[in-house]
């Protein structure tokens, strides 16, 4: 089922127009408005809702002028449920679904729904994976807070996955680091991890480029965007902010040079918390690197049509 195609008090539609309800949409969408696995502050349960009643505001196209002419199919949120693996059982079977179309885009929620997420990903991918943590933190935490499903935990259960290998994970953005995750990065040195500070003394772009030859060859790709891989004064709407990080200018640079050079099928948003957030800066900051993405998708499906 789809969502509704206009928000309720708005003569606007949702995702700017773009919303259709072909199962053959280049884009298919699903919400997983859930924040239990937070170590600090909540909020991130309302960020689906959020996101797509801004999208009504938003204008269908890029920064640079191009029109946005994708389809995108909309599945609605997976409805709330108090039992923790029934849910997460549920967003992987939703997932699958919004997996058949050529890209997917969901919204958190906290950063523990990639778990499911990515084992749906798992799934639907032939051969070998990467994965692109854009974060301020490195979340491989085997448990936090005694649960293995924290939301420090997802890159270390992305890596019990089957079709990730540790040389296939990269780590953007970084710049909180706890013991336990240093001694397990020192036993998988093949993993990339690109501090907050590298990014700035060596340019975004030429990181970018790295990042690209170091995930070129895999099947696909699937982007985990935490937020908070952005500095505070970019993004103050979200749990864990950790002073120092990318500008969303950087992001957007990121997003275009990645999406044109590598095959990525996939993109959650997660960690937005309009409650904590400020005129809601850092839910337009995540529309706006979903949106250029977009862009890029467009442009190279032109490319290959041409």
């Amino acid at each position: 089922m789809t969502t509704n195609h206009f928000i309720p008090g708005t003569q606007r539609e949702v995702w700017s127009g773009m919303i259709s309800d072909d199962p053959s949409a280049e884009v298919g969408v699903l919400g997983v408005p859930f924040d239990r696995a937070v170590s600090f502050r909540s909020g991130t349960s309302f960020a689906p809702a959020k996101l797509r009643e801004l999208t009504t505001h938003l204008s269908c196209c890029t920064e640079e002028g191009q029109p946005l002419s994708l389809r995108v199919r909309d599945y609605g949120d997976v409805p709330a449920d108090l039992e923790w693996s029934r849910y997460f059982q549920e967003v992987e079977e939703r997932a699958k679904e919004v997996l058949h179309h050529p890209h997917a885009l969901f919204l958190g929620g906290d950063h523990s729904v990639t778990i499911p997420l990515m084992r749906a990903f798992n799934l639907s991918v032939d051969g070998a994976f990467g994965v692109l943590h854009f974060d301020a933190h490195l979340d491989l935490f085997d448990t936090f807070d005694g649960h293995r499903w924290s939301h420090a935990c997802s890159e270390r259960r992305a890596l019990e996955l089957s079709g990730l290998d540790p040389q296939n994970l990269v780590l953007v953005g970084v710049r909180s680091f706890c013991q336990e995750e240093q001694d397990f990065l020192k036993t998988h040195p093949e993993i990339s991890c690109y501090t907050a500070r590298q990014c700035y003394q060596r340019g975004i772009e030429e990181i970018a480029e790295e990042v690209v030859e170091r995930l070129r060859g895999v099947e696909a790709v699937y982007f985990t965007l935490d937020i908070d891989g952005l500095d505070p004064a970019y993004a103050p709407g979200t749990g864990n902010l950790e002073a120092g990080g990318l500008s969303t200018r950087d992001l957007l640079e990121l997003a275009r040079i990645v999406f044109m050079k590598l095959p990525i099928r996939a993109l959650d948003v997660v960690e937005v918390a309009p409650p904590l957030d400020h005129s809601d800066i850092t839910a337009f900051a995540a529309l706006k690197a979903i949106y250029e993405a977009w862009g890029v998708i467009q442009e190279k499906q032109k490319q290959s049509t041409s």
